[in-house]
């Protein structure tokens, strides 16, 4: 459970599978591009999924799957060495065998994929999770 004793809150992140592998190599996740806002709402302990559209950016092939998931640990967002005045967080991200869009579409919010971060509803973020869960 996060700090502060609140329910784990599960944030979609939309990047490229090329650019979502780099956090899982370093240890964090970007948004945005590196924006600092949407990482700054994300708490240690929060639940984090990846959707890549492409495999790689900006004209990747079309990949549309949730492979990464994992935990935010960093309590704030630091400077990142990636993006010029961009900025990173802390997590521990694992690959998933990939989750196709087709298989969630009735718990992703696509209109939602346009804004590269957003929280997901705890219905929907349970049932995808209990797909990664039952990969194990």
């Amino acid at each position: 459970m996060p700090a502060g004793g609140r329910e784990a809150t599960t944030w979609v992140v939309v990047a490229s599978r090329d650019h979502a592998r780099r956090g899982v190599s370093a240890g964090f996740i970007m948004a945005n591009h590196g924006k600092k806002a949407p990482l700054a709402r994300m708490r240690p302990g929060d639940r984090l999924l990846v959707y890549s559209p492409k495999t790689t950016f900006p004209d990747g092939e079309p990949f549309q799957a949730i492979a990464i998931a994992g935990l935010v640990t960093g309590d704030a967002p630091e400077p990142s060495d990636v993006i010029p005045n961009g900025f990173r967080l802390r997590a521990d991200l694992r690959e998933i065998e990939p989750i196709p869009l087709d298989t969630i579409r009735g718990h992703l919010p696509l209109a939602k994929l346009r804004f590269g971060c957003f929280e997901l509803p705890e219905p929907d973020a349970t049932s995808i999770w209990s797909l990664i869960d039952n990969q194990a």
